[in-house]
């Protein structure tokens, strides 16, 4: 019996190990199609690329990154930022980081870590008295990564958090998530009517069902005027498409 356990524990950590690990770098050393900027294989076929960033990146100089990805001929043109989590927490890097993105020239969007054991009612109010969106941004972005009590009550309470700032600002919100987490907990047709911003790294595509709008497909990205690594983006369309996901008034 004991060598039984053993096997098993051993498995366990095997796979623990493969997926935290090895299959980072055995993805990073696949030849890469697309290419290669910022450490990482950006992939093929897309005409915007974007980061997204929080108080984890510590304090930013956006004129550096203005100026480096202009100058590697594949600029970044949208920021993801984040402002808001749960009813009370603010990003502290939020203001100074959106202020100076604008300055800097990049297209911005504020997003909101959604928290499944508080109030939507409070969590939509938090996040517009702190974010000031204006002309030119892009719609407000719900970042949802747990499921709290059950799926059935995420579900109807991220309808009541997105249906407010949907009122608010006329606009339909962004749903961050990861691939597994959109089809497993966010398995409703009611969502399919919202843009969806997938993360699945190590992939040559998303592997999702459903319509996606953004894709970020690493966490490992280095960036000139950020120290520490960044998530990078993708949108899938046109000009004229991503122009229809800012907001207009």
């Amino acid at each position: 019996m004991h060598w039984l356990i053993t096997i098993v524990l051993i498995s366990i950590i095997s796979v623990c190990a493969y997926f935290l690990y090895l299959r980072p770098y055995l993805y990073r050393l696949r030849p890469c199609k697309g290419t290669k900027e910022y450490g990482v294989c950006l992939p093929s076929g897309f005409l915007y690329y974007g980061i997204d960033v929080s108080h984890h990146q510590g304090t930013i100089d956006w004129g550096m990154v203005a100026q480096s990805s202009v100058a590697n001929g594949l600029p970044i043109k949208f920021v993801m930022m984040k402002a808001t989590e749960g009813s009370s927490f603010t990003d502290t890097s939020y203001e100074e980081n959106i202020r100076q993105a604008r300055a800097a020239g990049f297209v911005c969007g504020t997003y909101h870590f959604y928290d499944p054991w508080t109030s939507p009612d409070k969590q939509a109010a938090h996040f517009i008295s702190t974010a000031h969106l204006e002309k030119g941004d892009i719609v407000p972005v719900v970042d949802v990564e747990r499921i709290g009590r059950s799926s059935g009550d995420l579900q109807r309470e991220l309808l009541i958090f997105l249906k407010e700032l949907e009122a608010h600002y006329g606009v339909k919100p962004i749903i961050y998530a990861s691939s597994k987490f959109r089809k497993r907990q966010l398995a409703n047709p009611a969502f399919d009517d919202y843009p969806f911003w997938v993360a699945h790294y190590y992939v040559v595509r998303p592997g999702t069902d459903k319509q996606w709008s953004f894709w970020q497909f690493t966490d490992h990205a280095s960036v000139d005027g950020i120290r520490e690594y960044v998530d990078f983006n993708v949108f899938k369309g046109t000009e004229a498409e991503f122009n229809k996901l800012r907001i207009e008034n």
